[in-house]
């Protein structure tokens, strides 16, 4: 798994450096409106492709290895691909038969039906994108899954920035995404498909009834928790399109002021997405084994580590802050420099929250999962009718990132009810992103202060955990050593 992980983030930041170079560029050539309507319909796609599939790829994490075990691989990946296109169908007919409703949802006016329409098509890619990943994920095929998202963003950044050179729309840049998913998803069939192919059939056939239920009961709170999760992400941008007062295109800039906030910051929430996803069959094939104590003293090693590494990249992006905002973005964002201390520490929060989510789901406890989330959807709300009109755009990210917080605290109570192995320095590292909204340099003391005592004390990393991490990187190194080297005695010979 530590070998997957820093594959994973050193593909990350390859992938990642090529998704900012690429959101620097729509926040030069696209006015703050059209960026708006950009992020608006972005984050409508996140929303709507898990909800049309009702969760069902998202339990592959979980259940394949279940059913693997079982002798039941092909049953599992032949009903749930047939689940998901018949899906996909009903629920892009949808989107498209009601494209005025949902531009009025989106943007604030009915009158961008025709890019609804193109949304709609685009959403095909996305699903069947999204599935194969959740797929190969599942069998823990992490580098072809680092490659077809690689492939991804790079298509999508080199055809939405050719297409924008033309037509500085957001058409332009959906025809980007939907071709990068496209061919990223082509290329990840032709991958698989000889390992698929060779799959042993069933010795004996699977009722349906032995299938379906334990499946959909998981799927059902996992649609759940995306449809919470992703109306988290996004409601406080609804908000301020319907509840700010402001006229639609104003609050369409205010949207894209918002979007250049989070170009950074989301690199931390798609990582931990990542790593999430990466852990996760391994949680699960220890919970199968029965290893449970260890999945979780594992997950809280995790949480910790997470967390002292995205606060640590938090105070860089601080300290690099005003650089981004008026040199690179020439001054046309200032609006989003003032509310990205807010913005990273929730993005930091929610990137934590990812991956600490993991223990319920390995422990099927699917309806509680989804509690943090609707406990914090709904102060989020709460906190953005208040603050909103007050405070404008500041008061909403304000409101995204104190309920985030809240939503952090309540999923680490419930696991830890559950028998999730947690500490004090949980709760440190936890609390520890709030210093990022003091700015750079109490931020960077904090952190040290972290650090100095994760390394020389109990409070943060407990004994077990230090001594972990030590014999891990002795490993490493002694993996990267040249033989001439690490066998060489003090007096020259071997």
């Amino acid at each position: 798994m530590a070998g997957s992980v820093l594959i994973l983030l050193a593909a990350t930041v390859i992938q990642r450096t090529i998704g900012f170079g690429r959101g620097v560029m729509f926040c030069r050539w696209l006015t703050p409106e059209t960026l708006g309507q950009w992020e608006m319909a972005y984050s409508f796609l996140l929303l709507a492709a898990p909800l049309i599939v009702l969760g069902v790829p998202g339990s592959f994490g979980r259940y394949l290895e279940h059913f693997s075990q079982r002798g039941h691989l092909q049953t599992f990946l032949l009903r749930t691909a047939a689940w998901t296109a018949a899906c996909c169908l009903v629920g892009v007919t949808v989107v498209l038969w009601f494209a005025p409703h949902v531009s009025q949802l989106l943007f604030g006016s009915p009158d961008r039906a025709e890019l609804i329409r193109g949304i709609g098509f685009c959403l095909v890619a996305i699903i069947v994108h999204h599935s194969l990943t959740s797929l190969l994920t599942a069998l823990r095929l992490f580098r072809v899954v680092t490659v077809v998202n690689f492939a991804q963003s790079t298509i999508f950044a080199t055809v939405a920035l050719a297409l924008l050179c033309f037509n500085a729309s957001v058409s332009s840049i959906l025809m980007g995404y939907a071709t990068g998913c496209v061919l990223a998803s082509l290329g990840a069939i032709l991958w698989v498909w000889p390992g698929l192919r060779e799959i042993d059939r069933p010795i004996e056939p699977l009722p349906h009834f032995n299938f379906w239920p334990k499946l959909l009961r998981f799927a059902f709170f996992v649609w759940v928790s995306n449809l919470l999760a992703h109306l988290f992400a996004l409601v406080d941008r609804y908000m301020i399109i319907h509840y700010s007062g402001m006229e639609a295109s104003e609050a369409l800039n205010q949207v894209g002021y918002y979007h250049s906030s989070r170009i950074v910051p989301l690199l931390l929430v798609s990582f931990a997405d990542l790593l999430s996803g990466l852990v996760m069959p391994h949680l699960s094939h220890d919970w199968e084994a029965g290893r449970r104590q260890q999945v979780g003293a594992r997950l809280n090693l995790t949480v910790k580590l997470t967390g002292l590494g995205m606060t640590a990249f938090g105070v860089a992006v601080l300290l690099f802050g005003p650089l981004l905002f008026d040199v690179v973005l020439q001054g046309k964002y200032s609006d989003g420099l003032v509310v990205l201390p807010w913005v990273l520490a929730g993005c930091v929060w929610y990137g934590i929250y990812s991956i600490a989510q993991n223990y319920l789901w390995c422990a099927e406890k699917a309806k509680l999962a989804a509690a943090p989330l609707a406990i914090g959807l709904g102060v989020n709300v709460l906190l953005n009718l208040l603050l909103l009109p007050v405070w404008g755009l500041f008061g909403a990210v304000v409101a995204t990132g104190l309920s985030t917080l809240l939503c952090l605290a309540t999923v680490l109570v419930i696991s830890r009810r559950h028998g999730m192995q947690l500490d004090i320095g949980t709760a440190l590292v936890a609390l520890g992103p709030l210093a990022l909204t003091a700015g750079v340099v109490p931020a960077a003391a904090i952190f040290a202060t972290l650090l100095v005592a994760a390394l020389g004390t109990d409070l943060v990393l407990n004994n077990a955990e230090r001594t972990q991490l030590k014999s891990l990187a002795a490993e490493w190194i002694n993996k990267w050593t040249p033989k001439t080297q690490r066998y060489t005695s003090p007096s020259g010979g071997a």
